[in-house]
């Protein structure tokens, strides 16, 4: 019984995850899936390379959910720190934050960092990954709710946000630009082991 609900389960995380990208596509958001926290490292080297980034500024929050990956980038020679302080991350090339959460029907990330200095790293860089823990997924907005009230009761709080892709913005005159206020482009990587 448990290896059909197991089977179930992962059905409907592969739907949703689905969905999910299907919604980000026309965003111009690039969504990977990998199993491992080797293959996200193998992931987040290569989107370095690809922007000529020169490291990778991550979330406290991010390397203590993942010290398997953190060391891996080490052992692959990608150098990465966490910021100080905010103005660390500001105008970096790539950074690389921890999703509380992702909601397939919208294409969104809950992003919930305990301090600024986290959460700068998804506003400030000039490129952003966002790691999604696959069981994190979430099929609507009605789910995301109940995390929220717990983030909102939660003793000190978290700078929560839904973000949906890059930073967009319109002028007076509808020129569309992108990275005016958070980054100008993003991506998001589901991990189905995080370590």
């Amino acid at each position: 019984m448990a290896i059909v609900r197991e089977s179930i389960v992962s059905d409907q995380i592969d739907a949703w995850a689905t969905t999910f990208a299907a919604r980000l596509q026309p965003l111009n958001v690039d969504v990977e899936r990998v199993e491992s926290s080797d293959a996200a490292a193998a992931f987040l080297a290569r989107v370095a390379a690809e922007i000529a980034a020169p490291g990778l500024v991550v979330s406290t929050e991010m390397t203590n959910a993942a010290p398997k990956l953190m060391a891996a980038l080490t052992g692959a020679g990608t150098a990465w720190l966490n910021p100080a302080d905010v103005a660390a991350s500001r105008d970096a090339p790539l950074g690389v934050s921890l999703a509380a959460l992702a909601v397939a029907e919208t294409g969104s990330v809950m992003l919930a960092e305990p301090t600024l200095t986290d959460r700068a790293v998804g506003m400030l860089t000039k490129a952003h990954v966002i790691v999604v823990r696959t069981e994190t997924l979430v099929p609507s907005l009605a789910e995301a709710a109940d995390a929220l009230k717990a983030l909102a009761l939660r003793p000190g709080g978290a700078y929560a946000s839904l973000v949906t892709g890059p930073s967009r913005t319109a002028d007076i005159e509808l020129s569309l630009s992108l990275g005016v206020q958070g980054p100008e482009r993003v991506f998001v990587l589901l991990v189905a082991d995080l370590s």
